[in-house]
């Protein structure tokens, strides 16, 4: 296990270093992303000035369970997550959450295996405003209205992904990150 600080090399923290609650993100390497970002115009993208959480994703990820309350250790988060076996995944179906703004994003498919470590984290002090489980990895965001057409030039698009770790991103901005 490595514990080191979001975004060390910044002196000054800017908006989206810390959070409200933690989450377990599992990632994967995903070459293609870069391939997938330059499909996306400059002015397409949204973005807010001095916070980096928007834009596009550069960490690509998949949310395990978003919501995680401080006191939630991280040696608890590896036990948990150390339960499972994550093969493959495959993203697909790009879409979108529609918002101020379009969240473009691949629907995943990684067999049973996400929605039951999801069940076993939702076992630890979290809050949610979303019940249900869709996992997802998100591509960037998007002006409002301006994501259809990406979603139209990435249809049928498909991507089969190894995940490489977990993260537990605390909600001080620490991440640490657990072997799988």
């Amino acid at each position: 296990m490595k514990t080191v600080k979001m975004f060390e090399d910044f002196i000054t923290e800017k908006k989206g270093d810390t959070y409200e609650y933690g989450c377990a993100m599992l990632y994967f390497d995903f070459p293609k992303i870069n391939e997938i970002h330059a499909l996306i115009t400059e002015e397409d993208l949204y973005v807010e000035e001095e916070d980096r959480t928007y834009g596009l994703e550069d960490e690509p990820h998949v949310t395990l369970l978003y919501g995680l309350h401080n006191d939630v250790s991280v040696d608890r988060v590896k036990e948990l997550v150390g339960k499972f076996q994550f093969n493959s995944i495959t993203l697909h179906n790009a879409s979108l959450f529609e918002n101020e703004y379009d969240v473009l994003k691949f629907d995943v498919k990684g067999g049973e295996v996400l929605h039951d470590c999801n069940k076993a984290l939702c076992e630890l002090p979290h809050t949610t405003s979303f019940p249900d489980y869709h996992p997802h990895s998100t591509i960037a965001y998007i002006k409002k209205g301006m994501g259809a057409k990406y979603v139209k030039l990435l249809d049928g698009s498909t991507f089969e992904v190894i995940p490489t770790h977990v993260v537990y991103s605390h909600a001080n901005g620490e991440k640490t990150e657990i072997s799988l």
